[in-house]
């Protein structure tokens, strides 16, 4: 018969944890947050594609309906196709910013959007022939891939920093 300790979880045990097995632990978190950071690394189409998705979104208003509202559909739809394409491909998908530089950048990629999307529809109240619609759906594909990039080096920087910038 194996006989198999069970050490008892430190929030079970009133033991304090000594401080080389404390130093341990966090080096153990810095080197699993180092691996998670190597594999977070998104495919040279992914932004591509999006930034596409979002040029063509926003663009598709310079089009008469029903071609207009179907192409908006079908971007909202292709948008969760890419990211399951991406997790599926990687077997890793980040559905959050890890800190606050790519929760800023997250912000600025969705400003840049919603002002597209107003400028667009700005641009049809005002008359502005259709044609001028395809510069705010262009600033908003390029920035898709430009901001999309620089998310994920500050995503990669955050979670390899794990757990030290949170606190």
């Amino acid at each position: 018969m194996a006989n198999h300790s069970v050490r008892p979880s430190h929030s079970e045990s009133h033991d304090p944890l000594a401080p080389a097995d404390a130093l341990n632990a966090l080096s153990d978190l810095d080197r699993d947050s180092a691996n998670l950071a190597e594999r977070v690394i998104t495919p040279w189409w992914y932004h591509a594609a999006l930034g596409a998705i979002v040029a063509l979104t926003v663009g598709a208003q310079a089009l008469p309906q029903p071609a207009a509202s179907t192409l908006v559909v079908l971007g909202i739809l292709a948008i969760p196709l890419v990211m399951h394409s991406y997790s599926r491909r990687h077997g890793l998908a980040t559905t959050q910013p890890a800190g606050p530089r790519s929760r800023r950048l997250l912000l600025i990629s969705v400003g840049v959007l919603v002002g597209a999307f107003i400028a667009v529809l700005a641009f049809k109240l005002i008359g502005i022939p259709e044609v001028w619609l395809l510069l705010p759906a262009s600033v908003a594909g390029m920035a898709t891939v430009a901001l999309g990039r620089r998310y994920d080096v500050a995503l990669r920087q955050e979670i390899a920093e794990g757990w030290r910038h949170r606190a």
